[in-house]
């Protein structure tokens, strides 16, 4: 049985480099070029905002300290997109990215199917 899912994904992410640098990391993890804040991939168009409720010391306070880190990525997924490939796309996004030292924790309603479960899960 299959189950159907929101693909709508929300990938906060911390870094202390600028969000020049995360464009151009996410840029070159899928080989896409940067159109304005966005990359457009085969199964999504991701956009970066900087995070208004960025907070120094609250985003390493633990459980809730994502929501306070620098950045976060809005991923919709495209009009073709399927749900297996969508989520081989975040999975390979979350991977690419804590590969690179950034912390990224996304939030969706598929994070069970993600690499330690959406980065909530740090002992996988």
């Amino acid at each position: 049985m299959e189950k159907e899912f929101d693909l709508f994904t929300k990938i906060f992410v911390d870094s202390d480099l600028d969000k020049e640098m995360l464009l151009n990391t996410v840029s070159t993890i899928f080989m896409s070029t940067i159109s304005g804040s966005s990359i457009l991939t085969e199964q999504s168009e991701i956009f970066i905002f900087n995070n208004g409720d960025f907070d120094e010391e609250k985003r390493d306070q633990g459980n809730g300290g994502f929501l306070y880190y620098r950045y976060y990525l809005e991923i919709e997924p495209t009009e073709d997109a399927d749900d297996h490939s969508f989520i081989l796309e975040i999975s390979n996004l979350l991977t690419k990215l804590w590969d690179n030292d950034f912390e990224a924790i996304a939030s969706c309603d598929f994070e069970d199917l993600l690499p330690r479960k959406g980065g909530y899960n740090f002992k996988d």
